[in-house]
């Protein structure tokens, strides 16, 4: 984390000496609510209760420290990740108003910050990537070998399992979808089925809840994130031809509120039940 912040000081700085950071260049697009943009600032609206749940760098090891400590470290993390964030989408905005016509994001960056720039970028993506690939590999061996005990839990299965998840990686690759933020998206889709937990257990204290409930939200999260798949992927279309951000929100939304309907439908079904008390 040390690095990365380091290493995207740097960029920033390179980017503001050479006069790139203007009023005209961050505002130069006006705030469309059916651009793409702001599309997925409404997709991050309804899947920010549940994907820092199924964070396995918070929820695998966000835990070691007591109580206090990790309260605070996710708070830390928080305003820390929302500046990084936009100083990230920064430099794509400054690419999108100094691009030529059908030129790339990464082409316009280097023909504006020039090569030392441009691998500061490159490095700063490293660095990232491979956060998400350790945090992802160690929590996929401790599911197969801790949580599930598919194996017995030692170093050389728990290598086997990073292989395999790897290699099982690389295949979507090949199926057509190269796009870094679909993995992203599929994901945090299937996470969706956490948001009812949060709303009705761990806030509204209902552990009246039946397992149908529980089996049918994950159900629902696990199919709206193989139907985005697919769908940003072109391998259908059973959404129509609207862009894939859009088929985002509307699958985001679908499982957001199928959840919650299936967990109060659950709620309710086990309340009426429970037997009546006997009068005295």
């Amino acid at each position: 984390m040390t690095l990365f912040l380091v290493v995207l000081a740097l960029l920033s700085g390179l980017v503001l000496f050479q006069g790139h950071v203007s009023i005209d260049n961050i505002m130069f697009k006006a705030f469309n609510i059916t651009e793409p943009g702001p599309i997925l600032l409404l997709v991050a609206l309804l899947q920010v209760w549940s994907y820092p749940m199924h964070d396995p760098v918070m929820m695998d090891r966000g835990f070691l420290a007591d109580r206090e400590t990790t309260r605070k470290s996710f708070i830390h993390a928080g305003w820390i990740s929302v500046i990084c964030i936009i100083i990230f989408g920064s430099f794509g905005i400054i690419a999108g108003a100094q691009a030529a016509s059908g030129e790339s994001m990464n082409e316009a960056l280097l023909r504006l910050l020039g090569d030392n720039a441009m691998l500061l970028f490159n490095i700063t993506l490293i660095i990232s990537a491979m956060s998400t690939l350790d945090s992802t590999l160690s929590s996929s061996s401790k599911l197969v070998a801790v949580d599930m005990k598919l194996m017995p839990a030692s170093r050389f299965n728990g290598r086997v399992t990073m292989a395999v998840f790897m290699l099982l990686g690389l295949l979507c690759v090949f199926l057509g979808n190269k796009d870094l933020f679909s993995a992203v998206a599929v994901s945090g889709t299937a996470s969706m089925y956490l948001a009812p937990v949060i709303f009705f257990c761990l806030w509204g204290k209902q552990d009246q809840v039946p397992v149908w409930s529980y089996v049918s939200t994950f159900i629902l999260a696990i199919a709206g994130a193989a139907l985005y798949f697919v769908e940003s992927a072109g391998h259908t279309q059973l959404l129509g031809d609207a862009h894939k951000y859009t088929k985002l929100l509307f699958i985001s939304a679908t499982v957001l509120i199928g959840g919650c309907l299936l967990f109060w439908l659950g709620i309710l079904s086990n309340r009426k039940t429970q037997p009546l008390p006997s009068s005295a």
